[in-house]
């Protein structure tokens, strides 16, 4: 469930100017990968680099159980510039006038769950000065059967789960083990006794 209700945006091919921050989320085995990706060098509402890299850093907050929490108090986020767009993303991006490279910033962000936590959601503040376009390789994200949609100020994503692999006690697989050698066992005995 989306809560604001999340606007579907058709997809459309933009030309140099992007005024939205392009987000792409990854989850696996109960870790969430961010990239959050700002143009300073096309976005109107964005300056300059210092202004991309506070607009990234600020642009979404992770909502779990009753707790909101800004990313980087969960885990570090790792800025990089780049120049040139995920060529995965779900829009197409012309290049930048006279062959000059794209200005992104992009923060890289990861975070292993805790295992008590088994959903979250993104949320972009009430107030903010620019959307999010979120976006994922995964077949769908979270409920939704579209793999990218647009936030506004105060809305959310989908409901993250946290699937993770299962896991075994050491207990549970010595008392496993335990087993399959005495239905081994079990199987030699009643061959040799066969035999006899």
């Amino acid at each position: 469930m989306l809560a604001g209700g999340a606007m579907m945006a058709p997809l459309l091919v933009f030309g140099h100017a992007c005024e939205f921050l392009v987000a792409r989320l990854e989850v696996k085995q109960g870790t969430l990968h961010l990239e959050i990706t700002a143009d300073y060098g096309g976005n109107p509402f964005i300056t300059d680099e210092a202004e991309a890299r506070e607009a990234v850093k600020g642009a979404v907050k992770l909502h779990m159980g009753d707790t909101l929490r800004a990313l980087e108090e969960l885990a570090p986020m790792k800025l990089e510039k780049r120049s040139d767009w995920d060529a995965d993303a779900p829009t197409a991006f012309a290049p930048a006038p006279d062959g000059q490279p794209h200005q992104l910033v992009t923060g890289i962000w990861q975070w292993h769950a805790a295992a008590k936590v088994d959903e979250v959601t993104l949320v972009l503040p009430e107030v903010t000065g620019h959307d999010v376009l979120l976006w994922t390789r995964d077949e769908k994200l979270g409920d939704r059967q579209a793999k990218w949609m647009m936030l506004i100020g105060g809305e959310s994503s989908p409901l993250i789960r946290l699937e993770r692999p299962v896991q075994y006690s050491a207990s549970w697989l010595a008392g496993g083990a335990v087993a399959a050698l005495l239905g081994l066992l079990g199987t030699w005995w009643a061959r040799r006794q066969v035999r006899s």
